[in-house]
């Protein structure tokens, strides 16, 4: 099926030309940010939504060489060190950092010979997107929470008591108790009623 294609391309340079140019349409219109590298990480496109990303240097950064580095824990890593894993068939899904908003990430996927790409590993197709977070996700982001206590926090917020949620949790009261006074710290709250209140919030 795709060498059909591709011979109908061919055989009809028009058309070729007509679905390139409305592929870069809507390439240019896509509020997602999407570019493509090769193997190297060097970019070959990328549509307004990413190149902004990169020019403000939101996660994103491009060496002298036009080859593009992710901030990861603080520090730039180049593509090219997830080549391997790439080059293996795997699809990437990684944090991206740098953002003040809502976190996001990056997808990197390998785009191979039955993509129409020559060769078994060519260019590299990346993704960003905003990341959905859970309701025990955003707590323990905007609050600090330890699991445990984001797991509480969803039970308090439920109007669960203290005793059942220690029973749930499989822990004695005492140690709700210390998770709770915690909690207030960590919320600037004083009572129960003020954190659920705010919880909700969240």
């Amino acid at each position: 099926m795709h060498t059909q294609t591709t011979t109908a391309a061919h055989s009809n340079p028009g058309r070729a030309q007509r679905l390139a140019a409305l592929g870069h349409c809507l390439l240019e219109r896509l509020e997602t940010p999407l570019f493509v590298t090769d193997a190297h990480g060097a970019v070959l496109e990328a549509n307004p939504a990413a190149t902004r990303r990169i020019e403000r240097r939101e996660g994103l950064w491009l060496d002298a060489g036009g080859r593009l580095a992710l901030r990861q824990a603080g520090r730039w890593v180049p593509l090219s060190h997830w080549q391997p894993v790439l080059a293996a068939g795997q699809e990437l899904t990684l944090p991206l950092e740098g953002e003040s908003g809502a976190p996001v990430q990056i997808t990197l996927r390998a785009m191979s010979q039955g993509d129409g790409v020559p060769g078994s590993f060519g260019w590299v197709l990346a993704t960003i997107e905003r990341v959905t977070l859970t309701r025990v996700d955003a707590m323990r982001r905007r609050f600090r929470f330890t699991r445990t206590q984001a797991r509480l926090a969803e039970m308090l917020c439920e109007g669960m008591r203290p005793t059942h949620a220690a029973a749930m949790l499989g822990v004695k009261i005492s140690t709700v108790r210390t998770h709770v006074g915690q909690m207030y710290e960590k919320t600037g709250t004083h009572s129960q009623a003020q954190l659920v209140a705010l919880l909700h919030q969240a």
